[in-house]
């Protein structure tokens, strides 16, 4: 029975950090027109492809290349 308490306690007072370490905080601009989220769109896509053509140039495997693109693009966008 007081296992089962300290455990329930330990979970409610651990459970609030939890739920607010999931957020994610949104990256980027906010985007409002049809044109700037274009835009956005066409430079998310070059970046991808530049990323993705390092990772083929490095003959990386299929999940250590996504792996690798993922981390590029959030490099390379990290200067937004």
């Amino acid at each position: 029975m007081r296992r089962t308490f300290i455990a329930v306690s330990a979970g409610l007072a651990v459970w609030p950090i939890v739920a607010l370490a999931q957020q994610v905080a949104p990256s980027g601009p906010r985007l409002e027109s049809p044109g700037e989220i274009a835009v956005w769109s066409t430079v998310l896509t070059q970046k991808q492809d530049y990323c993705r053509r390092q990772a083929r140039a490095r003959k990386l495997t299929y999940l250590k290349r996504r792996r690798f693109v993922r981390a590029c693009v959030k490099r390379e966008m990290g200067g937004l």
